[in-house]
């Protein structure tokens, strides 16, 4: 509430600060979060998508319920599963409004789980990161491997999955403590603690990318070394493409047309090329 409003002090010791009756909008991820002053004493909350902080409250579907933002945070506007809460793709054309700073609190923290309590921790100096060698140690079962990916292929997953326009959080996490990721971080207001569960399947399937893309490369002399398996000419139309609009879910990283998929070969492409 204090960063809401712009104050290192409780809000009821502000009867000196500016009044806030026109509202004071913070902007969190795709979050666009406004308090008003409706009296004395009392504050209104709003939240909505940041694409519409500027449409009439008539244009929106107005909820008073935090459950009913948990619920349609979980799918984009074209109705598909959002694995990544982080991701850029929230919902539009909805508002909640709320008195109760502890509903808004909940609907922030169901929109972005953890993310309020990650970002206080960072400001305290209480931040704890897990690096992917960490993560890559406790896995087993079909994820076991993962810690095989060498450092090359690790800088391209974290430029196919992490950046920007992927996830909303900034990353702190690197290979290890003492190695660093040469990828940018991000910009995000809140941080990303450790390689998310999405990150590791996603790691998973690029570790079999690169054992095929070996194959074709020291293969028996009697083949073309430029010869593709049917699973990478499968890929080769979402590299092209780029996948930006793919049909495929964001969590199906085996399907060729995945865009984290495609833009994990861009990456590789671009590495190559430098």
């Amino acid at each position: 509430m204090r960063w809401l409003e712009g104050t290192n002090h409780p809000v009821s010791e502000r009867d000196n600060e500016p009044d806030t009756k026109s509202g004071i909008e913070k902007t969190w991820g795709e979050l666009s979060i406004t308090v008003r002053l409706i009296d004395a004493a009392e504050r209104e909350y709003e939240v909505r998508h940041v694409e519409d902080r500027d449409e009439d409250s008539s244009a929106l579907e107005t909820y008073r319920d935090p459950t009913a933002v948990r619920d349609l945070s979980r799918f984009t506007d074209g109705g598909d599963y959002r694995p990544l809460r982080t991701a850029p793709n929230l919902p539009t054309g909805w508002s909640f409004e709320t008195e109760n700073p502890d509903e808004l609190y909940r609907v922030v923290d169901w929109v972005y789980p953890a993310a309020v309590t990650n970002w206080n921790r960072e400001r305290e100096d209480a931040l704890d990161v897990t690096h992917f060698v960490e993560t890559a140690d406790r896995q087993t079962g079909m994820y076991a491997e993962i810690g095989n990916i060498d450092e090359d292929a690790l800088e391209n997953a974290v430029a196919a999955c992490c950046s920007d326009s992927q996830c909303l959080k900034r990353r702190e996490w690197d290979a290890s403590e003492s190695e660093e990721i040469d990828v940018p971080r991000g910009d995000g207001e809140f941080p990303c603690r450790e390689p998310c569960s999405l990150f590791v399947a996603a790691v998973r399937e690029f570790l079999a990318t690169e054992r095929g893309d070996r194959e074709n490369e020291f293969g028996d002399e009697d083949e073309p070394r430029f010869e593709q398996s049917e699973r990478d000419a499968d890929e080769r139309p979402a590299f092209v493409d780029g996948t930006a609009e793919s049909s495929v879910r964001d969590g199906d990283v085996s399907d060729p047309a995945n865009r984290y998929r495609a833009r994990y070969r861009r990456a590789k492409r671009f590495a190559e090329e430098r």
